[in-house]
């Protein structure tokens, strides 16, 4: 699926239109999509034919006098699609091609960094999962305390401990972990990690992992996905104090890369996007339009030909992101507040020009209108 979108018009120094809520898909626009393979090859075609025409665009005229430029920015893209076009594998720091056994090794990531790479962003939806699965897996070997387990006993007890904590996840925050959906993944989304980072001390009360590793990276987390101008000055510290500590606390586990990334890349990744805060580079519109995909081609379609079924999907997903109708019609959200702790004050910007004592982080992934009844 190749799909964009809009996040702001400006003229100059001043900002025109700005999307309000980059990370849904009511102004997710697609592009085309194709039933082949996520393989190497063909992702690496499609890379070259998406860049060729953004290398082709030419202003839009609105007017005699307005012309209005394009610049496209490449990061609805997932940890697989950087591996695969930095040709790297999934193991792999595609920043700076640190191998599993070398994640823990935190004077060595400055010795061969790829920062033409940082143009992917950060995938800040897929950080939430990442991280949570990080925390699950050591939580899951801390009765033997290796990487892997290979001898039946290690893998018997891991198994064990597996089912204990999915049994109390689910008793006492309602939340089924590591759970296979038939034909779509786990159980484990951005709601599920972000429900799982929400509450640290019964988090850390149910897996036994360390209570301040878990507010560390629920900080971290929440920061990078606020959409917030971010102090990539104090980032840098404050990840680089996370990963020491997770260091420190469980160095037999190798930080999975995405989690390396995070913490060790961050900062130099926010800072390459100074136009916009990283939050608003999410992938979660583009990934969330799979859920999408599924409502439409099951009622929406005609099932006759797989080109008519195709078709009526394409256009379902033009109309449910048209701009002048996502404008009008009434949306119905579902958001909370989240308390800003000092210690997510020092990673924003202090001249942001929200008050930092009311600032309101709505969750819209995966949210249209046809997810809420009329009662809710």
């Amino acid at each position: 699926m190749c799909s964009f979108v809009p996040l702001r018009l400006i003229c100059g120094e001043d900002v025109i239109w700005q999307n309000p809520r980059p990370s849904s898909t009511l102004l997710c626009r697609p592009i085309y999509f194709k039933f082949v393979n996520e393989n190497k090859l063909d992702i690496k075609e499609e890379m070259a034919m998406v860049e060729a025409e953004i290398t082709a665009l030419k202003p839009s005229v609105i007017s005699n006098n307005i012309n209005v430029k394009h610049s496209m920015l490449m990061t609805m893209i997932d940890g697989k699609i950087a591996s695969h076009l930095s040709q790297t594998s999934m193991q792999t720091c595609d920043i700076c091609k640190a191998v599993p056994s070398e994640m823990n090794d935190l004077k060595k990531i400055k010795e061969n960094i790829s920062s033409d790479l940082y143009k992917y962003g950060l995938s800040t939806l897929h950080a939430w999962i990442r991280c949570m699965e990080c925390m699950l897996h050591i939580a899951y070997r801390l009765e033997f305390k290796k990487w892997q387990a290979r001898d039946e006993a290690s893998k018997t007890m891991m198994k064990n401990r597996k089912l204990s904590i999915q049994q109390k996840f689910r008793d006492q925050m309602g939340l089924l972990i590591d759970v296979v959906k038939q034909g779509a993944g786990t159980t484990n989304d951005g709601n599920t990690a972000r429900t799982f980072f929400r509450n640290p001390e019964k988090t850390a009360d149910i897996t036994g992992l360390s209570p301040e590793l878990i507010q560390k990276f629920a900080v971290i987390l929440r920061v990078v996905s606020s959409g917030q101008p971010i102090n990539t000055d104090t980032f840098a510290d404050y990840a680089q104090k996370t990963a020491q500590l997770y260091v420190e606390l469980y160095s037999w586990y190798f930080m999975p890369a995405s989690v390396h990334k995070l913490l060790l890349h961050g900062a130099e990744i926010i800072k390459h996007f100074s136009i916009l805060p990283i939050g608003q580079l999410s992938e979660e519109a583009s990934e969330a339009r799979n859920k999408d995909f599924r409502k439409i081609r099951e009622h929406h379609t005609r099932k006759f030909s797989r080109v008519a079924t195709n078709e009526d999907i394409f256009n379902g997903f033009i109309t449910s992101s048209d701009p002048y109708l996502s404008s009008i019609r009434p949306v119905l959200k579902k958001n909370y507040k989240r308390q800003v702790t000092d210690e997510m004050k020092l990673l924003l910007l202090s001249d942001n020009s929200l008050d930092q004592e009311n600032v309101e982080f709505v969750d819209v992934t995966n949210m249209v209108d046809s997810d809420f009844s009329e009662e809710d």
